[in-house]
């Protein structure tokens, strides 16, 4: 059970605030246990990918804004009904701002999950890794989609994905999620993979290291044939990501996490995303 909760804490740290609905980890709470994490995410760019063209913020504005900025809280609750199944619900609140150009803010999407473990590593002799399958309704938020400070697809949909993780050692464990998204009205379909590496030098220190790529199917670009403000969610967004994680365990039940991030690659998203988040996790 040690184990378990060893790789399990740090995973759950760096949930919220990168990305809305990915990033869960296979591993799931002990039966019975329920973790509540609050994260706080601050993203800001000076440029935007319109196409796969990186244009400066002030020029695709105007003028009007020389960043793209966004700040986003959220609440995370992990209950683990039995050894093998587990409930997630998110909610967030967020705030985005392009100078004058444009500014929003409200609830953004909530989720609801379901995790199915179909194979524990710490349950087996067997050299196999734990397997999860997991479902989650998308909940749309109370904000516009169709404009420039949009704080997301502003549709209502469903996620679906395979988590794979392995304990390597004493210290280390390796974990990916391979998932897809659906989402209402003319929303296109997307594919996600999120790929991580976690070190833990002590009991109560963590390190990891993570690359997540998301992509919207389509061919709709900001500024191409047939596109207007109106259209933004039918964008072919793609995200491209790398992050770092140090966690650290405040005593048997609690922990703090700091994430940095950065956009290394995308299309029709803001470019040269910078991300910082903090996350306080406690375990009742």
């Amino acid at each position: 059970m040690m184990n378990r909760t060893l790789w399990l804490v740090p995973a759950l740290l760096t949930l919220p605030g990168l990305s809305v609905a990915e990033g869960t980890s296979p591993w799931l709470p002990i039966p019975g246990e329920t973790l509540v994490s609050i994260n706080y995410t601050q993203q800001e760019g000076d440029d935007a990918y319109i196409g796969d063209d990186e244009l400066a913020a002030s020029a695709i504005t105007g003028g009007a804004a020389s960043s793209f900025e966004r700040n986003d809280t959220a609440l995370l609750i992990n209950y683990g009904i039995s050894d093998n199944l587990a409930l997630d619900a998110l909610i967030g609140y967020g705030e985005v701002e392009a100078g004058s150009a444009d500014r929003d803010s409200g609830f953004t999407d909530s989720t609801i999950g379901v995790s199915w473990r179909v194979m524990d590593e710490f349950a087996t002799a067997n050299n196999v890794p734990t397997i999860t399958l997991r479902g989650a309704a998308i909940i749309k938020g109370d904000y516009e989609g169709d404009r420039l400070a949009a704080l997301g697809k502003a549709e209502n949909g469903f996620q679906a994905s395979a988590l794979v993780g392995k304990q390597v050692g004493l210290n280390w464990g390796v974990s990916a999620e391979l998932g897809y998204e659906y989402r209402s009205g003319d929303v296109p379909e997307a594919s996600f993979v999120h790929l991580s590496a976690q070190y833990n030098p002590t009991s109560a220190l963590g390190l990891s290291l993570g690359y997540s790529n998301k992509r919207y199917g389509g061919d709709l670009d900001i500024g191409g044939p047939g596109f207007t403000p109106e259209r933004f969610q039918e964008v072919n967004e793609e995200r491209e990501l790398v992050k770092f994680s140090l966690n650290y365990a405040v005593g048997p039940s609690q922990g703090i996490a700091f994430t940095l991030a950065t956009l290394t690659d995308g299309r029709n998203t803001v470019a040269d995303d910078e991300i910082a988040g903090l996350t306080y996790t406690h375990a009742f």
